[in-house]
């Protein structure tokens, strides 16, 4: 089945995405409304002000002061207008018994008229009938005395025996709200046409043409592309002149052809071109470069690693893995009858394809690390002194003293692939190499059993605890060794070429043309 963590990862990403936007529009709004309290309290302070001093002057209270000639309130008609302005307030008054007074402002006579009271006067009378009589302020829309939305602010003043309101527009209120909306609204359609768009185009594959090689040919073949980069090599697809056959070709990078490098170079490609075997990548050919260096060429083939498989997949059942594992232990097995050890053996070194109406067949990739027991020039150490390999897939032994291995050696490596495909996870695990070094040196490797969603033999779970065993004597002795006891168990897993042949159907888009390629050579590139 099938575990892509692609679409969870982005629906929590649009769930944070929106509870964030949801977020910063409350507190937006939370922030309009304290400006707008602020505001409008200072245009009820500048009214007060004026009815005030007309109430000492006249001796007039309530519906009294608002009731003078039009002479008498000049003053207040001036404080009113400048407050409707561009029409961004209005100014009313209410009374006791619930009448609501509206007075000056633009367009109007100056005479006082009476209207029916508006929610926010309703609202503010029952607080004053419940002893509420500071005042309070309304930022949910209610319809003013011309049915328009508004909010507003209401005072009580007991001296004066009247209540004061002063509203605003709710739309002019709310527009930043509603900008702030449009714009993360629009952020949002962008990222999920983006997401869409991602979803249907293979990114890699699409940066990848934009690329220009850096050489157009080498010997016979002609470059078509980059497929894949390593820290000191690229490989590429490439095609035979004349036979016209496709080939991934590996080429060291100019910066990194130190004679060291060269020289391991040079014996990868000598020593792998020695290997004839239907589970180990063929290499096909070995040249100079122009302007310097060695390239080789080896076949193409479209898969899956095996760390793809696992990540994109999920765990793989016991069945196939021991079709998988018994195919790895053959390509071990052809190397260690020509005394050569892999010693970078790991799932992102073995890729999964199928061909000729056959499933789940594999192939033994790079052999940066490849080492002949004939001959002592073979080093496991550079001249800074640093050790070669995957440290999470490493045999102890090659941590303690490189130079004492042996094809047991390989076999652990084997261990941690069935381990890989049977939980999803590598044996150890750790954010820094030192720790990671000290567990795979001194912890016990944890069962596959426990740690397999699948329920897996107990003699394959066995098999597989000896393979990772930190004393190689008690690892199996040989590949063959490995691989017939794989052969015993078989019979408790089967391997069914029906459901292999639809599994593979069900992911034939992602190992076609321009996305299989991509990952061989990321895997091919390292050595």
């Amino acid at each position: 089945m099938k575990r892509n963590k692609t679409p969870l990862l982005t629906a929590g990403a649009l769930l944070l995405f929106v509870l964030g936007w949801l977020l910063l529009r409350y507190l937006v709004a939370a922030q309009l409304a304290d400006s707008a309290e602020r505001d409008l309290a200072l245009i009820a302070e500048l009214v007060a002000v004026d009815l005030k001093r007309d109430a000492l002057s006249k001796n007039a209270r309530g519906a009294e002061l608002l009731t003078q000639g039009a002479g008498a309130q000049e003053e207040l008609r001036g404080t009113l207008a400048r407050a409707d302005i561009r029409n961004r307030r209005n100014v009313y008054f209410f009374l006791p018994e619930g009448r609501s007074l509206v007075v000056g402002g633009p367009g109007k006579d100056g005479a006082m008229r009476e209207a029916a009271p508006t929610d926010i006067v309703a609202r503010a009378l029952g607080r004053i009938a419940a002893g509420e009589t500071e005042g309070g302020a309304e930022f949910e829309a209610y319809p003013d005395h011309d049915g328009e939305a508004a909010v507003g602010i209401w005072r009580w003043y007991p001296e004066l025996g009247l209540g004061l309101v002063v509203e605003r527009p709710y739309a002019r209120f709310v527009r930043p709200v509603a900008w702030l909306d449009a714009a993360l609204g629009g952020l949002l359609v962008l990222v999920i046409l983006g997401f869409a768009v991602h979803r249907q185009l293979d990114v890699r594959a699409l940066l990848a043409s934009f690329r220009k090689p850096d050489l157009d040919s080498c010997g016979p073949y002609r470059i078509l592309r980059l497929i894949g980069e390593g820290a000191m090599a690229n490989v590429y697809l490439a095609r035979h002149e004349h036979l016209g056959r496709l080939v991934a070709l590996k080429r060291l990078k100019v910066k990194s052809s130190s004679d060291e490098t060269l020289e391991r170079f040079d014996r990868e490609a000598r020593l792998a071109s020695q290997l004839h075997h239907p589970n180990i990548i063929t290499v096909l050919d070995h040249g100079p470069v122009p302007g310097g260096g060695f390239y080789y060429a080896m076949e193409y083939i479209q898969g899956l690693t095996l760390t793809q498989w696992v990540e994109e997949h999920g765990p793989v059942p016991p069945g196939r893995v021991i079709r998988l594992l018994i195919q790895v232990c053959a390509a071990v097995g052809a190397m260690h009858q020509r005394q050569l050890l892999h010693r970078d053996i790991k799932p992102d070194n073995v890729i999964a394809y199928a061909a000729h109406g056959d499933y789940d067949l594999v192939k033994l990739l790079d052999f940066g690390l490849i080492r002949d027991l004939d001959h002592e020039a073979s080093r496991d150490l550079t001249r800074g002194l640093r050790v070669l390999g995957t440290p999470a897939f490493m045999a102890p032994e090659r941590l303690l003293d490189p130079k004492v291995v042996d094809p047991r050696t390989d076999l652990y490596g084997v261990g941690c692939i069935g381990f890989f495909l049977l939980t999803g996870r590598r044996p150890f695990e750790a954010t820094l190499d030192a720790d990671l070094a000290q567990q795979v040196l001194h912890v016990p490797a944890p069962r596959a059993a426990p740690n397999s969603i699948f329920s897996v033999p107990t003699r394959l779970d066995d098999l597989i605890d000896r393979a990772l065993a930190k004393d190689m004597t008690l690892r199996p002795e040989s590949a063959a060794a490995f691989a017939a006891e794989l052969e015993g168990i078989a019979k408790a897993a089967p391997w069914h070429r029906e459901p292999a042949r639809l599994w593979w159907m069900s992911v034939q888009a992602e190992v076609n043309e321009g996305e299989a390629p991509a990952e061989l050579a990321a895997n091919t590139a390292k050595g």
